[in-house]
């Protein structure tokens, strides 16, 4: 029974490697993901059994082709899993058995379940570079996208991620798009930029929208405003998104401070009120939502 170690290293950021990197992870990938290496010899089952230890972790069975496709899973328990995927097959069990293709067992120990899906994630990336995210089954979250691109910015919420530059920003991940949809809607109430999803080509004889009617829109797409006011909106928008709606906290407590102490206690009490119906939207919003080319965590977790 042979065994071997070897280090991990982080794959991209990404997820994707190019094609030089596909075929150098292929190669070495039990180095740089999994630390131990066993030969499975059916007739010495007991003792590769009692080898591997009854605790979490990420392996990997291949068979002496190496052009095989391997089986590449995570566990609880390690030891019981390859009984059952290695141990004599029951007759007439339909469960899956493994013992008569399966040569070599590589695997590393995990320390929690984070730990475990994460080093899973990490060897389907480097085993099936082409169809890992269908094997994990990733379920992308939503996004709040602000389309700067667009001649008159809007904002929308997505799945799908684009290039992370300065023509589109995109905010989250928020748990379901119910709640993206939710807060980007609650937001823009605090806002006069547009909802609508066409590509605007402002006709000043265009009636326009609810929106517009209850001037909760510049209405760009009847020249309702200037365009520098319109960019200037944005920038307001952007700015919210940005700081986590901070900026806008500070904008009307500023105001209403003013307001108050130019004596004009009616506007100074509107802001407040103003004030007061933004924070429990605020307050909801998870910890985790930022712009996404700018978020960064740490996860602490068991070893």
């Amino acid at each position: 029974m042979a065994k071997t170690s070897g280090r991990s290293i982080a794959a991209p950021a990404s997820g994707r490697f190019s094609n030089r990197q596909s075929s150098i992870a292929n190669s070495f990938y039990n180095e740089l993901v999994l630390s131990a290496r066993l030969e499975f010899v059916p007739a010495q089952d007991s003792e590769l059994f009692s080898a591997v230890p009854p605790a979490p972790a990420v392996f990997l069975l291949r068979g002496d082709d190496p052009q095989s496709e391997p089986y590449v899973s995570k566990t609880a328990n390690l030891r019981r899993r390859l009984q059952r995927l290695l141990g004599s097959p029951v007759e007439h069990s339909k469960k899956l058995n493994l013992r008569d293709r399966v040569h070599w067992i590589e695997y590393a120990p995990t320390g929690s379940d984070f730990e475990s899906g994460f080093l899973l994630y990490r060897l389907l990336c480097l085993t099936f570079p082409k169809t890992y995210a269908l094997r994990l089954r990733f379920r992308f979250p939503p996004l709040v996208k602000l389309h700067l691109e667009n001649e008159y910015p809007r904002a929308s919420v997505t799945t799908r991620l684009g290039r992370l530059n300065r023509h589109s920003d995109y905010y989250g991940p928020f748990l379901s798009r119910t709640a993206a949809e939710k807060f980007a809607n609650d937001s823009l109430d605090f806002f006069k930029m547009r909802r609508c999803v066409d590509d605007l080509h402002p006709d000043p004889s265009f009636p326009g929208c609810i929106y517009s009617e209850m001037k909760m829109c510049l209405a760009p797409c009847f020249k309702g405003c200037r365009d520098d006011e319109y960019r200037a909106e944005v920038a307001r928008v952007q700015a919210y998104f940005d700081t986590g709606g901070e900026s806008l906290v500070r904008e009307i407590s500023t105001q209403r401070d003013q307001a108050s102490s130019n004596l004009d206690f009616e506007n100074a009490a509107t802001l407040h009120t103003r004030l007061e119906k933004l924070q429990p939207l605020l307050s909801q919003l998870p910890e985790i939502v930022h712009r996404i080319d700018r978020l960064a965590g740490v996860m602490v977790q068991p070893s």
